[in-house]
């Protein structure tokens, strides 16, 4: 994940910070959205969003603008 790299995050590391902004996330949930495996429910999109600073838009895909 490009947000995720461009962070200097580990797989782990997000799936910690998400953790304690109270969102179930593991390393093995952040692989598995990042390999395309696993369908990531709305919620998780809007928590991605709000952690990384962007719009849902943007990492759905919709938008190119972050």
């Amino acid at each position: 994940m490009e947000l995720r790299t461009e962070r200097k995050l580990s797989q782990k590391a997000l799936a910690e910070q998400l953790q304690l902004a109270g969102y179930e996330f593991s390393d093995l949930t952040v692989l598995r959205i990042e390999k395309g495996t696993r369908f990531v429910p709305d919620y998780e999109v809007v928590a991605l969003a709000e952690f990384f600073h962007v719009s849902c838009e943007y990492l759905l895909g919709v938008q190119d603008k972050k």
